[in-house]
């Protein structure tokens, strides 16, 4: 199986970002594809309730993945078939996490530091999912400055049958600090055969042009750069900046109410925060609409502060 089912412009798995709301809107403004958070592969299996919540995807399933983290290779390979089983056509392993409770469980990008165990996770899924679906892996270019082993893993995934690969190169003890070294993400694509798309560092549609055609990667990951920014694909292939800040800000009041039927307004009164800080960058008085934003508890605290920013 090839790319072609997951296109080249990509909202990747985000905590706490890319529930089923956010996804849909992505799809909604341009997004070819869309990844769920990661998910626990034992809670997965076990049916957790705010697990499955993570997988949801209503009538968009043909357009989302799943990504799935664990470090037992037969556990992973459940959680893979399950999902298959329910309709996901593209799984992705979580091999980039720098989070420390993901890490300390050998998961996540701590399975940079064990290639046998990173191919053994690799097989399994791969065995329980079959060559009608794809398989995918994140990851980062190594654990640490000592031990960036991005091409021996990477050649590994491509020879134990994986599709394609989203490339963050920073190491784990980097975690988000400093820049992304996208001259990693060049090679990487010169020495493998399968796709490779970037990610990391990709905070508008300038970045995402220079980086695609300096790396002659197949596609572009948005992660952060998404977040508070659901356009961003559309931009992206258009290349222009489309829209108002005015007409951008009422995507936001969209992604709200997505919200605010999905989670109840609590829940929803907060996760649309990271959004709104993040589209608050570089408007005068940003300072003053981000401390109204951290002091929203409700439906109407949250409309008030669209309000206020729609009157400047």
């Amino acid at each position: 199986m090839n790319n072609q089912i997951i296109g080249d412009c990509i909202l990747a798995p985000m905590a706490g970002i890319t529930g089923y709301p956010f996804r849909k809107i992505a799809l909604k403004y341009g997004a070819s594809f869309c990844f769920t958070e990661m998910v626990s592969a034992i809670g997965y299996v076990k049916n957790d309730k705010t697990t499955l919540e993570l997988t949801y995807s209503g009538s968009y399933t043909a357009n989302t993945g799943i990504q799935i983290f664990g470090s037992d290779p037969y556990i992973m390979g459940l959680a893979a078939k399950k999902a298959v089983q329910s309709g996901f056509k593209a799984i992705d392993i979580n091999f980039g996490c720098p989070a420390k409770k993901v890490i300390k469980t050998g998961a996540g990008s701590a399975a940079l530091k064990d290639l046998d165990k990173f191919k053994a996770i690799i097989a399994e899924v791969k065995n329980n999912i079959g060559n009608d679906n794809l398989l995918t892996i994140k990851l980062r270019s190594g654990f640490d400055e000592n031990s960036k082993n991005y091409l021996e893993s990477c050649k590994i995934a491509e020879n134990e049958g994986v599709d394609s690969i989203f490339f963050h190169p920073r190491t784990r003890a980097q975690m988000f600090s400093g820049k992304a070294d996208h001259s990693l993400t060049a090679l990487l694509k010169k020495n493998i055969a399968i796709p490779v798309y970037a990610t990391g560092d990709i905070f508008d549609i300038y970045s995402a042009k220079n980086i695609k055609e300096s790396t002659a990667a197949d596609g572009i990951m948005f992660a952060r750069g998404a977040i508070g920014k659901p356009w961003i694909f559309q931009n992206f292939i258009n290349f222009s900046e489309i829209n108002s800040q005015l007409n951008n800000l009422d995507k936001l009041v969209e992604l709200f109410e997505e919200m605010l039927t999905f989670y109840g307004e609590k829940r929803a009164a907060n996760l649309i925060k990271p959004h709104l800080y993040n589209f608050l960058t570089g408007f005068d008085n940003a300072k003053i609409f981000r401390l109204e934003v951290n002091n929203a508890r409700n439906y109407c605290d949250i409309i008030n502060v669209f309000n206020n920013i729609k009157n400047i």
